[in-house]
């Protein structure tokens, strides 16, 4: 069953690809979700909000399949990171993504170039310490230059006048990064670095999320649906609510409860639903990591 917000914000995505954002109404959205107009202003107060909307949907199942990858497997091997940065594109081609920043991009909407940056920095910032990983702690002073040039890689290889009909975005993201591992090293050992990370840091006023929030926003959904939902899904839910109160949670053993609960919820009712979950719970462990070290 598709909920009613979910239903406006594929109806957007629609007309944003067809017709681009700047020429998309409220009205046009209205019409083809086919609902009333106080439906929409239920969900969203503005058109702006139904594309950060498609925009964080889009970056939290990122997140999320990214960090449990990260979970399950040893963050040295290239292949992970490849496969990593193979789902990001993934999921924004499954969500029509790249024609949609690029209008976003050369618009005057300043809210929507802010959030297209912010994402940019994100991903900067993220490829920057998963190049140190793969690469070694040698690389640090590089990886910023090294994230930038590999990113620049990838989307002028995506350049809508190259035809790469034949060419899967991991068979791009190989080429990619062996080209990076060919200059990294040396890049590394002539401390040839152009970029400083000061350059991509984010302004920004969220807060970490609390241990609190987390437990009952996970409570909430669990009482809504739990009669709906399978006896390994409400297993998963009890245990992560019963370890998470304590003064030590048991980070190993949640890092191997929270992919078994996505999984579970991977192409159910409950899949986009999930995400706004699933991502605060990985974000309050890695807060943890943080803390600690």
């Amino acid at each position: 069953m598709i909920t009613k917000k979910r239903k406006v914000l594929l109806a957007a995505q629609r007309l944003f690809i067809e017709k681009g954002f700047r020429s998309t109404s409220v009205h046009d959205i209205i019409e083809e979700a086919k609902i009333s107009k106080g439906t929409f202003y239920n969900y969203f107060s503005s058109k702006n909000e139904c594309i950060i909307a498609i925009i964080e949907n889009a970056k939290e199942e990122t997140l999320i399949k990214r960090r449990e990858l990260h979970t399950q497997h040893n963050v040295s091997n290239v292949n992970i990171l490849i496969e990593q940065m193979s789902i990001r594109m993934n999921i924004y081609r499954e969500y029509n993504l790249f024609p949609l920043f690029a209008s976003i991009i050369h618009s005057q909407d300043v809210e929507l170039r802010d959030l297209i940056k912010k994402n940019y920095f994100e991903e900067i910032n993220w490829l920057s310490k998963r190049l140190e990983d793969v690469f070694g702690d040698q690389t640090k002073d590089v990886a910023i230059d090294c994230a930038v040039l590999a990113l620049g890689m990838i989307q002028q290889l995506q350049h809508p006048w190259i035809k790469l009909d034949d060419i899967s975005f991991e068979q791009l993201i190989k080429f990619v990064l062996r080209r990076i591992e060919s200059i990294i090293y040396e890049m590394a050992t002539t401390n040839d670095s152009l970029l400083k990370q000061s350059y991509f840091e984010i302004q920004t006023e969220d807060t970490l999320i609390t241990k609190q929030q987390v437990i009952d926003e996970l409570e909430t959904f669990y009482l809504e649906h739990k009669n709906n939902l399978q006896k390994n899904e409400q297993q998963a839910i009890e245990f992560i609510l019963e370890e998470l109160p304590k003064e030590k949670p048991r980070i190993f053993l949640l890092e191997r409860i929270i992919p078994v609960l996505s999984e579970a919820f991977t192409e159910s009712t409950f899949e986009k639903k999930t995400y706004s979950i699933l991502n605060n719970l990985w974000e309050l462990i890695d807060s943890w990591g943080v803390e600690k070290s």
